[in-house]
């Protein structure tokens, strides 16, 4: 057989067939439109914890700056 034989499907299996296909296109659809939504989050995220960070180190910075004061001897 060459594989292009034709095939026959009774009519209310291919309507289920077809419900079938439409069913997983929609879930695709969500999918990516949950991952997109993910993908936004941890951009967000990704940008709070930058900012975190750089006001972290700016505290740091301020509490060396302190204690550089206080160490310093004739006060």
């Amino acid at each position: 057989m060459d594989g292009k034989a034709p095939v026959f499907v009774k009519i209310d299996e291919y309507k289920d067939i077809v419900d079938i296909m439409t069913l997983m296109r929609e879930k695709v659809r969500q999918a990516k439109f949950l991952l997109d939504k993910i993908a936004e989050m941890k951009a967000q995220e990704d940008q709070e914890l930058a900012t975190w960070a750089k006001e972290l180190e700016e505290v740091e910075s301020s509490i060396g700056s302190i204690d550089r004061t206080l160490m310093e001897p004739g006060i």
